[in-house]
């Protein structure tokens, strides 16, 4: 049996040696460049004769465990060079030649395969045999979608998580988990944080930029405590970050607590702040004490809390690695402060806007446009627990109600004032008669059914079932009703005319409670979901998680998308 071997240290060499009558074990040994890394799922080796059976390889060494930014998952992997051990029996004693093929995937070679024509002479007296070795422009069967970007191509957020990983300064790591999270910030997922702290800080306003500042950092550091707290509970206990949110309890107290902002914000009363919070100093509302904001900050980080981005799945492995819930607190507390970044700014400025000199009226009018934003805001989270009818019928009636409103106040003013709120009124008066019809669409579609096809199916069982009985790959969507973010993917990317056709190739479930029954939480730990969203391509006859995203897809346009997929 021919000993192979090649001349380039740029390539794996053969090593072969007889152990039976028609069995032969074969040693490949890969070199791994300095930098590099190769991932042991992704090698793979078959040989091209009908009556050679081969065995699972061996390695010399055992893989590492780590975090890698281009799957944005651990991933075992070899960071030196390897030597691979497999079996070769031969059923056929009259074969004299075969070629072996190895393929691999690596962090900067990407994808390569390898063919080794092997000779059988019978003996141990081996002639050299060339090594042949070609790469491959088209990815390898098992190679992700992800690991066909270059380096040079990645986005400022896959840098940063790749700098994260390979630092061991902890310095460093604290920047650079409030520079992921400040990107996160720029995502849908804090939308339904502006309101909230308009409301709150606007109460809050003084005659000092710098004082607002301070009580707006405040209620940022409020925010990223019970962000930290929330996110080190979920790294160690191993349940869905945000999952809290699917409690109706919270979702009410979330809506009464916006509810009552807003309701000061219109001016139907006065904010009341419990006498123990406020200043020693002075006990009116509008010179609140910092306790109260830090206060008001920690209760309103639970909203922050639920979407997950690549940058806090990093995050959260990397608390689970370090065993320290202190020091996976401070990690998640930086995060959660970089979270924050633009609500400062809003905090700092927005809170400045009522002490403005010759404000007039129309500051008034300022803070009860955001009191009626806030009110729609608590339909958004009332969405996750109630049907999308009401909801739609609710929209109906508040936009009807805020349009009269502008009737009734453009009555009591002149002038451009009046002209601008008449028209104000007469859009909102459209709009609830446009949502009328779409409510009626919505209402006779849950009492009769809709003719419009459903591509998702909602159970994983059946789902796995039919993926397999017809041959097809899994699309798993694992989404929330609290999640912002998940609503805007399924709007920009999955609600899009050529990905449905593009998601007709596999079978589609959609899972929008992970914590629903006993299936639907093992298929949590089966897949190490961290949060929502998290989405997958699972081929259910390799039992191989091929592909996965999280809130990044939103970045995405649906071509891109389909590219990937």
């Amino acid at each position: 049996f021919a000993s192979i071997s090649c001349a380039s240290d740029n390539y794996p060499t053969i090593r072969t040696h007889t152990t039976g009558p028609q069995s032969y074990k074969i040693l490949v040994t890969v070199p791994v460049a300095d930098g590099d890394a190769l991932y042991a799922d992704y090698i793979s080796f078959s040989i091209d004769h009908p009556h050679i059976t081969l065995s699972q390889w061996t390695p010399s060494i055992e893989p590492i465990s780590k975090y890698d930014t281009q799957f944005k998952q651990t991933k075992k992997l070899f960071i030196q060079p390897v030597t691979l051990s497999l079996q070769a029996t031969l059923s056929d004693p009259s074969i004299d030649t075969a070629t072996l093929h190895m393929a691999t995937v690596s962090r900067l070679q990407k994808n390569k395969q390898f063919q080794f024509p092997l000779s059988f002479a019978g003996t141990t007296d081996t002639n050299s045999a060339k090594t042949v070795t070609q790469e491959q422009s088209a990815p390898v069967a098992h190679t992700p979608a992800t690991q066909e970007h270059s380096a040079e191509h990645r986005s400022y957020q896959q840098r940063l998580l790749a700098l994260f990983t390979e630092t061991e300064s902890w310095w460093l790591r604290l920047l650079l988990a409030l520079m992921l999270g400040f990107i996160l910030s720029l995502t849908p997922c804090i939308y339904p944080m502006i309101p909230i702290t308009v409301g709150i800080l606007q109460s809050q306003g003084s005659t000092s930029v710098g004082r607002n500042f301070f009580i707006a950092f405040t209620y940022v550091v409020g925010i990223a405590t019970t962000f930290a707290a929330l996110g080190t509970a979920a790294a160690f206990s191993g349940k869905m970050f945000g999952g809290f949110m699917q409690n109706p309890f919270v979702i009410i107290a979330i809506v009464a607590f916006l509810a009552y902002l807003a309701g000061s914000m219109i001016g139907l009363y006065d904010m009341y702040v419990p006498r123990f919070m406020q200043s020693r100093q002075q006990h009116e509302v509008k010179k609140g004490s910092f306790l109260s904001i830090f206060l008001f900050g920690a209760a309103s980080g639970t909203v922050a809390s639920p979407c997950l981005s690549p940058g806090l799945v990093l995050l959260l492995s990397m608390v689970t690695a370090i065993g320290s819930m202190a020091l996976g607190f401070v990690l998640l507390f930086f995060f959660g402060i970089g979270l924050g970044i633009p609500l400062l700014l809003i905090g700092t400025f927005s809170g400045s806007l009522s002490v403005l000199p010759r404000a007039g009226s129309w500051m008034v009018d300022v803070k009860q446009f955001f009191g009626f934003f806030m009110l729609a805001t608590c339909l958004y989270f009332l969405a996750s627990i109630m049907p999308v009818y009401i909801i739609a019928w609710m929209s109906v009636l508040l936009c009807s109600a805020i349009g009269i409103f502008y009737f009734v106040a453009a009555n009591k003013t002149t002038g451009t004032s009046r002209i601008v709120k008449n028209l104000i009124g007469i859009s909102l008066i459209a709009l609830s008669v446009y949502l009328a019809f779409e409510a009626y669409k919505q209402t006779d579609i849950y009492l009769h059914g809709g003719n419009q096809a459903e591509i998702w199916i909602h159970d994983y069982t059946h789902a796995i079932a039919l993926a397999k009985a017809e041959g097809k790959k899994l699309f798993i969507d694992i989404s929330a009703p609290y999640c912002s973010i998940c609503k805007a993917i399924d709007k920009k990317i999955f609600s899009h005319e050529r990905v449905q056709q593009k998601l007709a190739e596999f079978v589609t479930v959609k899972i929008e409670d992970i914590d629903a029954d006993e299936t639907t939480q093992a298929l949590q730990k089966r897949f190490s979901v961290l949060g929502a969203p998290t989405i997958l391509v699972y081929d259910p006859e390799q039992d191989q998680e091929l592909k996965r995203w999280g809130g990044e897809l939103y970045d995405l346009s649906p071509d891109q998308f389909i590219e990937i997929l």
